[in-house]
């Protein structure tokens, strides 16, 4: 039996006393037993077997930390694993610690249009328990059946109505968090109004699980439209999509909560290899923009006016004949499976390079081109497929390379770029593993020096999701 081994099944002995320990309020599987999906996020590309540990309520997330705190075991927590830089993905000699168990809706106050949750329940479930109390929760993902309401406030997660309800952020009034020591801050507020010292809620939202175990939250709830109507526009070049916003904002106002655009690289890749719907205007327009309207008249004819009223207004002042308005749920449903077919179609192009990125609406025409143009020279025969929330500057931009040496190139011209614009390297996805070393490099020292000392401040032993988002000094380091 090798060293390696040997220490991990000491290690599996250890984990299998402490649950034995805390009587049947963790789970435990050895890393054998664990299987794949406990491995690797969505990225598949980072992680190593290991040991799990999947505490069944918040107080034994506490008992478990605690644990694992004084024998000096490193850890990192798992969600949903749907996340795309391997933050949640375990290392050598790290331990998996599921929130999975904790999928406990625990009350929806609706007069207070509140709702409190454990991190394990996956959003559509929270979607779906807040629509059968007549109200509505505004975050939306394509993985919503699979992400689960820690991971995502772990990440700060975004999504296709970020244009009016904001990111998760917004949508979280009070936390539950369970520090690497084990120690149980509980800060489960549920008003709209709380300046009580300082707002310790925001340091977690967003930070990677680096901080603590986030095992239960008040979520923020919205009024639940009345209806929704769907359109579908082609026009010609970044200008017209933007003239495009400004004339919807101006109809529309806070009626208008998603504004996504499909690059035609990215419409014609999903409707002809992967025969995922149709193209309603014969390959008419170089970008493809797909905008939601909530409507709370109950007279849906009045709302539908609207929005028709809006679309006479872009194809006047845009110039673009066409326009589709969804005529029923179904024709909706099918162009939007065009647009979260983003998954499908990055797997389909094979090896390739995903941005996630974002630029000042005023600085995107010139940034892409810059970026295209850096790309050609660079990878001359490679194959993009780019989409985005650009209500609100996200861009995606996944880059399929045969020529896997050019690959660290493009990623520093791409990020030198955004970095200049004024952008971000991470629009959404978070920084984890995979965008490390350029987030390093584009902010400033004293940016660093800081959130490193927070780390430093919430887990000195440097034992819960190290080296996620940033590397900390050597000087600093444990075993």
């Amino acid at each position: 039996m090798s060293t390696a081994t040997e220490a991990r099944t000491a290690l599996e002995h250890r984990l299998a006393d402490i649950c034995a320990a805390l009587d049947g309020q963790v789970a435990f599987l050895n890393a054998a037993d664990a299987g794949p999906k406990y491995h690797t996020d969505w990225s598949g590309a980072y992680g190593v077997p290991a040991p799990v540990l999947r505490p069944r309520t918040p107080e034994a997330v506490a008992a478990l930390m605690q644990r694992l705190h004084a024998a000096g075991i490193r850890s990192v927590v798992q969600g949903g694993m749907t996340g795309l830089v391997g933050s949640a993905a375990p290392q050598n000699d790290e331990v998996v610690v599921s929130l999975e168990l904790l999928n406990r809706i625990i009350e929806v106050d609706e007069i207070g249009a509140t709702m409190t949750v454990e991190a394990g329940v996956p959003l559509e479930t929270v979607q779906q328990a807040a629509q059968a109390h007549g109200l509505f929760f505004p975050v939306d993902l394509g993985s919503r059946g699979a992400c689960q309401l820690g991971g995502m406030i772990a990440s700060n997660a975004g999504g296709n109505r970020v244009l009016q309800y904001g990111m998760t952020r917004q949508s979280v009034l009070g936390i539950e968090v369970v520090l690497p020591d084990g120690s149980l801050l509980s800060h489960l507020s549920s008003v709209l109004k709380d300046n009580a010292g300082y707002d310790l809620k925001q340091l977690f939202v967003g930070s990677e699980g680096t901080l603590g175990i986030v095992t239960r939250a008040v979520l923020r709830l919205q009024p639940l439209p009345v209806s929704r109507h769907t359109a579908l526009i082609a026009v010609d070049g970044l200008q017209q999509v933007f003239s495009t916003l400004r004339a919807c904002r101006a109809s529309l106002g806070p009626m208008l909560t998603s504004f996504e655009v499909m690059w035609r690289d990215y419409f014609d890749f999903v409707t002809q290899c992967l025969k995922v719907g149709r193209d309603p205007f014969d390959g008419a327009g170089s970008h493809l923009v797909l905008l939601e309207m909530s409507g709370f008249d109950r007279d849906t004819r009045r709302d539908e006016s609207r929005l028709l009223e809006a679309l006479e207004t872009i194809a006047e002042t845009v110039g673009t004949p066409f326009i589709v308005l969804a005529q029923s749920l179904s024709e909706a449903e099918a162009f939007w499976r065009i647009r979260e077919s983003t998954g499908e179609a990055a797997h389909a192009l094979g090896p390739s390079i995903s941005f996630d990125i974002s630029i000042p609406a005023r600085h995107l025409v010139d940034c892409m081109a810059r970026l295209r143009a850096d790309l050609l020279r660079l990878s001359p025969d490679c194959r993009t497929l780019t989409f985005g929330h650009l209500g609100d500057g996200n861009v995606h931009w996944v880059i399929g390379i045969d020529d896997a040496s050019v690959t660290d190139n493009i990623k520093a011209a791409v990020y030198r770029h955004v970095v200049e614009a004024g952008g971000s390297i991470s629009a959404e996805h978070g920084i984890g593993f995979e965008k490390r070393p350029y987030f390093e490099s584009t902010c400033s020292r004293v940016e660093i020096d800081a959130m490193r000392r927070i780390k430093r401040l919430f887990d000195p032993g440097l034992l819960l999701n190290r080296d996620r988002i940033f590397t900390m000094p050597v000087t600093d380091r444990t075993a």
